[in-house]
C-alpha cells in the first residue's frame, strides 16, 4: 500500500520543489522539544533497536519507574512514526533526488561538493531528526541505574517486581534498597525477603546485616536481627562472601552468621523460619521470650516479659501472625503465668 500523504491537498505553492531550498515549517510536523527527558527516551528508543535482555529489562524498568518516562517515551516513538510516513511522501523523494542532481553537478571543486553533500544528507535525514534530535547523533547514553527504595510498615507484607522479572516479598517493617544498572543486580534488606531470583547475565547480589551474599537463581529467604543474619536456601545455591573467602549454601539449609561465626544446618521443618509467607509463626521448643518477639514484629501493641524465668519457659505450636491474643490465651492455660493488660504497657506476662 502507497504511503499516506501528511497533507489532505496538494502541497502548497510555497514548497513547490524547483524553487525551495529547505523543508518548510509543515514538514516538521512531529517535532519535539529536546529538553533532558526526551533526549533520554530518544536515546532508549535508538538503543531498543539492537537491544539485549538486559538493556530490554533496563528500560521497561525505567519507563515503569514515573509516569512522565512512559509519556516521553511515547512521544518520542509517536514522532518517529510519523518522521518516517513524510520520509516515503513522494514531494520529498523529488528533493532527494534534485540534491543528488546538484551535488553530481558541482563535482569540479571538492569543498562545493562536501558542502552540497553535507546539506543534501542533512535535508534527506530532516524528518528523523524532528524525532530524535541533534543529540541522537552522537552514541547513546548509557541507561541510568534503576534506584528503588520499597519498605513496609508494622503487620505488612507486599511483593516488588524488579527490572530482571525477580521478585521479592517483604515481609512486616522491612526495607529493600534496590540499585540496577551497568551490569550489576544488587538489593540491600533490612528485614526479612523471600528473593526469587531469575538468570542473568550478572550475578545477584543481596547486601543484609553488614553481609554479603550472591547468587545466580534461585529462590531463598534472609532475615536480619541485631544481632545475627539467617538465610534459607529454598531453592538454587546462595554464597556469603566473607574477608576473601566464601561459604555455599545448599539448597534446603539454613545458615546464621552471629559476629565471626557462621553455623549451617538442615531445618528439621523449614516453616519454622519460613512460614510468616502464609501468615503463620511456627515454634518448636522455642523460649518465650523468642516467640514474644517474634509476635511484636507484627503489632503496634507489645508483649511484654516481666522476668527472665518467665523468658526461659518453653513453648511450641502454631499461630497466625495476627494471633497474639490466642497465644496469650493458650499461656495463660498451660504455663504458671499470669497475664496484665493496662493502656500504658500493653500486655504483660508474669510468673503466677
Amino acid at each position: 500500500m502507497p504511503a499516506r500523504s501528511a497533507f489532505r491537498h496538494a502541497p502548497p505553492k510555497s514548497i513547490r520543489l524547483r524553487r525551495s531550498r529547505a523543508l518548510p515549517p509543515r514538514w516538521r510536523t512531529g517535532a519535539i522539544a529536546d529538553d533532558a527527558l526526551l533526549v533520554e527516551a530518544a536515546a532508549w528508543h535508538a538503543r531498543l533497536a539492537r537491544a539485549d535482555d538486559a538493556t530490554r529489562a533496563a528500560f521497561a524498568g525505567w519507563r515503569a519507574a514515573r509516569a512522565d518516562h512512559a509519556a516521553a517515551y511515547a512521544r518520542v516513538c509517536a514522532a518517529h512514526d510519523h518522521a518516517a510516513t513524510l520520509a516515503e511522501h513522494d514531494p520529498l523523494l523529488a528533493l532527494r533526488g534534485a540534491t543528488l542532481a546538484r551535488t553530481a553537478a558541482a563535482r569540479r571543486s571538492r569543498k562545493r561538493r562536501w558542502r552540497v553533500a553535507a546539506a543534501g544528507a542533512l535535508v534527506l535525514a530532516g524528518a528523523p531528526l524532528a524525532a530524535f534530535g541533534i543529540r541522537a547523533f552522537s552514541a547513546p547514553p548509557a541507561p541510568p541505574p534503576y534506584v528503588q527504595t520499597f519498605r513496609t510498615g508494622i503487620g505488612q507484607q507486599t511483593d516488588v517486581t524488579l527490572p530482571d522479572g525477580s521478585v521479592v516479598t517483604l515481609d512486616t517493617a522491612s526495607t529493600l534498597e534496590v540499585r540496577f544498572g551497568a551490569g550489576a543486580r544488587a538489593a540491600k534488606l533490612d528485614g526479612q525477603g523471600w528473593f526469587r531470583i531469575t538468570p542473568g547475565a550478572a550475578p545477584f547480589q543481596i547486601h543484609a546485616g553488614g553481609r554479603d551474599f550472591t547468587a545466580r537463581e534461585g529462590v531463598f529467604d534472609v532475615r536480619t536481627d541485631a544481632d545475627r543474619v539467617r538465610a534459607f536456601a529454598a531453592a538454587g545455591h546462595l554464597t556469603l562472601e566473607s574477608d576473601g573467602s566464601s561459604v555455599a549454601l545448599a539448597p534446603g539449609r539454613l545458615l546464621a552468621v552471629r559476629d565471626a561465626d557462621v553455623v549451617i544446618r538442615t531445618p528439621e521443618d523449614p516453616t519454622n523460619f519460613t512460614g510468616w509467607r502464609t501468615g503463620l509463626l511456627q515454634f518448636d521448643d522455642t523460649p518465650l521470650a523468642e516467640a514474644v518477639a517474634e509476635f511484636n514484629r507484627y503489632s503496634r501493641r507489645p508483649i511484654r516479659i516481666a522476668d527472665g524465668r518467665v523468658g526461659a519457659l518453653r513453648v511450641s505450636g502454631a499461630f497466625r501472625t495476627t494471633g497474639a491474643p490466642a497465644f496469650v490465651g493458650a499461656l495463660t492455660t498451660g504455663f504458671p503465668v499470669r497475664v496484665q493488660r493496662d493502656a500504658r504497657d500493653g500486655i504483660v506476662i508474669a510468673a503466677r
